[in-house]
């Protein structure tokens, strides 16, 4: 958990205008340890939001873990709460005793500015990573949008988040695993057709996909 701290380094890098920040860490139980994981995160998420932030962890069907830290609405609110964090006597002892006996390894970090419009919420979700071609992010972000219409009419929730090394996440929020797995059954004639032509001149290339469950 230490690199949550570690990841706001990363925060002078982000320039998009007008998004709110979001941090993202996924992690990989040891052996055996995946109750102590959550267990960790869960003690980790009531020191955090204390002090401020918005906490929500989700469970791949893989067994890893998303922690993600939100609740700013820009990156110097975001900077002020990490030196709240630091100063903290609490998250000091918890990292102390987490660290004497970690339960799991990371394997991935985020730092992701939330593209206005954001959805969210929900039990399911799932992350689509996009991998920019030519053109860009600020390209690949315009056909996101248009996706995001379409998806959004069969009431599916949708966000678009951009990361540090300029990759767009397309995040798919459902309400439950029920909402989900409807829609994996109904086919979307408008977003095949979408995709199809997109398919002629693409603007990106899919590197990545999380599916998920948002802890209570």
């Amino acid at each position: 958990m230490k690199s949550i701290i570690a990841v706001a380094l990363l925060l002078l890098f982000c320039s998009i205008a007008h998004s709110a920040p979001l941090g993202v860490t996924i992690w990989k139980p040891y052996p055996g340890k995946s109750a102590q994981m959550v267990e960790q995160a869960m003690a980790a998420k009531a020191i955090q939001e204390k002090l401020g932030a918005t906490v929500t962890i989700a469970m791949e069907n893989t067994g890893r873990m998303h922690y993600a830290v939100a609740g700013f609405e820009t990156w110097q609110e975001w900077a002020k709460w990490v030196a709240k964090l630091q100063a903290s006597e609490e998250w000091t002892s918890w990292q102390a005793k987490s660290l004497a006996d970690p339960a799991s390894a990371q394997e991935e970090n985020y730092l992701l500015n939330v593209l206005p419009g954001a959805n969210g919420g929900g039990g399911v979700y799932q992350v689509f990573i996009w991998d920019p071609r030519d053109g860009g992010v600020g390209r690949l972000v315009e056909v996101a949008q248009q996706a995001k219409a379409i998806h959004e009419k069969s009431g599916i929730r949708v966000s678009i988040n951009v990361d540090q090394m300029q990759r767009m996440h397309y995040v798919m929020d459902y309400d439950n695993l029920d909402h989900w797995a409807k829609m994996q059954d109904t086919p979307n004639e408008e977003f095949s057709a979408f995709m199809e032509k997109q398919s002629a001149n693409p603007t990106g290339d899919l590197i990545e996909v999380y599916t998920a469950n948002r802890l209570p």
